[in-house]
């Protein structure tokens, strides 16, 4: 089969590979489009380690091809998502239902082979169907929005709280639209990005604010009577606005951490979490549960993924994909996908 290869820091090239097998609990699946996910551009880079040389990708969806004999939930012509994390199953994580925490699981493209190929075999518990009026390529935010279902999941209270999304990158702006769809009360995306703004609004954000013009801590306390926002989500992963964040939450709020920071923020408000009386929640990944209700929000219409893809490349032209998407892209830039089947 046809599939990328990440033989080195940087490097990518385009080739055979052997095709994957076919154990009787797997579906082999012809992979249709697998994005560009930060954390792919991280290995690609070498800033995350990776069991190099291996193909990389992980965000994937694709049709069954053909299952094996002992296969019973999905069928040939299934249009799937796939759960990027392996897991063991047996460790002290699995066994209390916390795979996205595994002792000895891992992510496609990373420490086992990924999807920039034509084929790949998952174990039919790894891929989800979804309704056929979503797109191949809209389909991989399926599985940045399943980790935000997830994450919102372990807030304390969303529905009728003043919610400030701090980053609307494609994540962020998944995080905008399900604040208010699960209730609410206002939603303030901050970023800035002028257009990334635009589309928060279009999506559902109830207020903006352009944090390039604005000091984003005191317009989210003056749209919030003065006390700050009750949840504040930080999507960006970024110091400064982690640090934003214990400003911007109003005292006996919530913290939602889910952009993946540096590994030492420095400017944290220690006393904070004491004299704020805080909650700060961590997320990582998700449960298999979060891809089925992350497919049920789409196809009833509450979610809406097909604005979040703005770029696209072909298979053999990947390295400039990978290359565009370090880069920062072209000012507007979402979501870079590889299309290699229809």
């Amino acid at each position: 089969m046809k599939a990328a290869l990440l033989e080195k820091t940087r490097v990518m090239s385009v080739g055979d590979q052997p095709d994957p097998g076919l154990p009787a609990d797997h579906a082999l699946v012809r992979v249709a489009t697998s994005a560009i996910c930060g954390t792919d551009v991280s290995i690609w880079a070498g800033k995350m380690p990776a069991r190099i040389p291996l193909i990389p990708g992980h965000e994937c969806t694709g049709t069954v091809e053909q299952v094996g004999e002992s296969v019973t939930r999905l069928k040939v012509g299934d249009r799937v998502v796939l759960n990027p994390l392996s897991s063991c199953g047996t460790c002290f994580y699995c066994v209390r239902g916390l795979t996205n925490i595994c002792l000895h699981g891992g992510l496609r493209g990373r420490e086992v082979p990924g999807t920039f190929a034509e084929y790949i075999a998952v174990r039919e518990t790894e891929a989800f169907a979804f309704p056929d009026h979503v797109s191949f390529a809209a389909a991989t935010n399926f599985v940045g929005l399943y980790t935000v279902v997830y994450s919102q999941r372990k807030a304390p209270y969303i529905a009728g709280a003043r919610v400030a999304v701090l980053g609307q990158g494609s994540s962020g702006l998944l995080h905008t639209q399900l604040a208010k769809v699960s209730g609410a009360a206002s939603v303030i995306a901050v970023t800035r990005s002028k257009w990334k703004l635009e589309v928060a609004k279009e999506l559902g954000a109830d207020e903006i604010v352009p944090a390039g013009e604005v000091d984003p801590v005191e317009a989210v306390r003056d749209l919030t009577d003065g006390l700050g926002a009750d949840i504040v989500i930080e999507t960006a992963g970024a110091a400064e606005t982690m640090v934003q964040a214990y400003d911007m939450v109003r005292p006996g709020g919530a913290i939602l951490q889910f952009g993946i920071g540096p590994a030492q923020v420095g400017g944290v408000p220690g006393q904070a979490y004491y004299f704020k009386d805080l909650t700060v929640i961590g997320s990582r990944a998700g449960l298999p549960e979060d891809f089925e209700s992350a497919i049920r929000l789409v196809a009833t219409g509450q979610i809406d993924l097909e604005p979040l893809v703005t770029h696209h490349f072909a298979l053999d032209d990947i390295q400039a994909g990978f290359e565009f998407v370090d880069s920062g892209g072209d000012g507007g830039t979402l979501r870079a996908v590889i299309d290699i089947a229809n």
